[in-house]
């Protein structure tokens, strides 16, 4: 009889349980960011069937000369992208030929060779200026050439705005509520810090590149390490192998690569047969200094995937367009700004700390999560939403 009822109850409340399974998980109405996703979710909807006219491929530089500039002009007016009038170039003043009659005009005029572009397809000052708007927007490089990247910018049409924004809420997790957190959020390639749920940082990063991806984990930051040295990671250390066995020290030795003994030895590569490299605790090793690749910080977190974040020597990649080229770990462009928050001080200390040149590590005064994201989408610091492109090619995962 026990069992019949049992049974009759689960049947009667199947229906109800089926219904709650399917219903959207639940947002804090304090969650912000996912307000402003769904806003401009809404927009985009709105816009689905205005869709531009893309812009053909190839790349446009300031002054040229091109057919696509009249649409280049159209598509950011269409996105909305004008600059402040104080910040617009002053007018031209009139050519002397339109105040001055025709028969007032001199042979001392410079003859024309060819035909003169229409003034509608040179990519002037003012339109410039306002790609370079469009390209901070977007976290490119604000040089005011349009290439692949800036093209792909203009030629978001709200169809794939929707999508990217579809793709983020899916994925969504709020930072948490309560302390300090961290988000890695890989398509955009930058590091957002939060406290108490509010964005407090944010600064550039470079994430792994598609054949070396950063892993989608969470860990625990732990300490700050001043001053660190490197061992080369397992993708590169096959490729140092390769290097010895056809005899090519060149680039090891360039960045001050030796092989290190798990007795603390060292030796030049030429000193070592390849084979011994990889086996016995031996390992390619770079001491701490001005061009070890780790830095001058790196930041300790608790996985088992030997995933980090660290400063760089190779700063250059913050200003470029292609952000996703490391070996998986990620780089911090404000490491100083960074470094200072978690450990609760300012950045002159982190400054005296490095000065030092000593290796030696810093506790977080407590642990802080740190998530590497996948949102195609994230609101930028200006209210608006940045999208990020699909480096791994995860989007249709969801």
């Amino acid at each position: 009889m026990m069992i019949r009822w049992a049974l009759v109850l689960a049947l009667a409340l199947a229906p109800h349980v089926a219904t709650a399974a399917t219903k959207p998980t639940p947002v804090p109405p304090e969650d912000k960011i996912h307000a402003q996703l769904r806003q401009a979710l809404e927009r985009a909807e709105a816009e689905l069937a205005a869709a531009p006219s893309a812009i053909p491929l190839g790349t446009i530089k300031p002054s040229a000369v091109d057919p696509r500039v009249p649409l280049l002009r159209q598509r950011l007016d269409a996105m909305g992208v004008a600059l402040p009038e104080a910040a617009a170039p002053a007018a031209a003043e009139p050519a002397q030929s339109e105040a001055v009659p025709a028969t007032a005009v001199t042979t001392a005029e410079p003859e024309l060779i060819g035909p003169v572009a229409p003034a509608t397809l040179v990519y002037d000052e003012a339109l410039t200026q306002r790609v370079k708007l469009l390209q901070s927007r977007w976290g490119l490089r604000d040089d005011g050439v349009v290439g692949r990247r800036t093209l792909r910018a203009l030629n978001f049409t709200p169809a794939d705005e929707a999508a990217s924004l579809r793709q983020t809420l899916a994925r969504w997790q709020p930072p948490p509520a309560r302390g300090k957190s961290i988000t890695v959020n890989v398509p955009t390639a930058e590091i957002i810090a939060f406290e108490n749920g509010v964005e407090v940082l944010r600064t550039r990063a470079v994430v792994g590149s598609p054949l070396t991806q950063t892993p989608l984990i969470q860990s625990n930051m732990i300490a700050v390490k001043y001053n660190p040295d490197w061992t080369v990671p397992p993708g590169l250390t096959k490729k140092y192998k390769a290097l010895m066995a056809a005899g090519q020290y060149t680039e090891m030795r360039k960045h001050g690569v030796v092989v290190k003994t798990p007795e603390g030895q060292t030796f030049d590569p030429a000193q070592v047969p390849p084979d011994m490299v990889g086996t016995m605790g031996w390992k390619f090793w770079q001491p701490p200094g001005d061009d070890n690749a780790l830095g001058l910080l790196k930041f300790e977190l608790d996985n088992d995937q030997a995933i980090y974040l660290h400063d760089t020597n190779n700063r250059r990649l913050f200003a470029t367009d292609n952000r996703a080229v490391s070996n998986g770990c990620i780089r911090v462009e404000n490491y100083l700004g960074l470094a200072a928050w978690v450990l609760g001080t300012d950045i002159p200390a982190v400054e005296a700390a490095i000065a030092t040149g000593k290796t030696h590590f810093a506790r977080v005064p407590s642990r802080i999560p740190v998530r590497m994201t996948y949102y195609l989408a994230y609101p930028d610091t200006t209210g608006g939403i940045r999208y990020g492109e699909d480096v791994y090619t995860l989007a249709q995962g969801g």
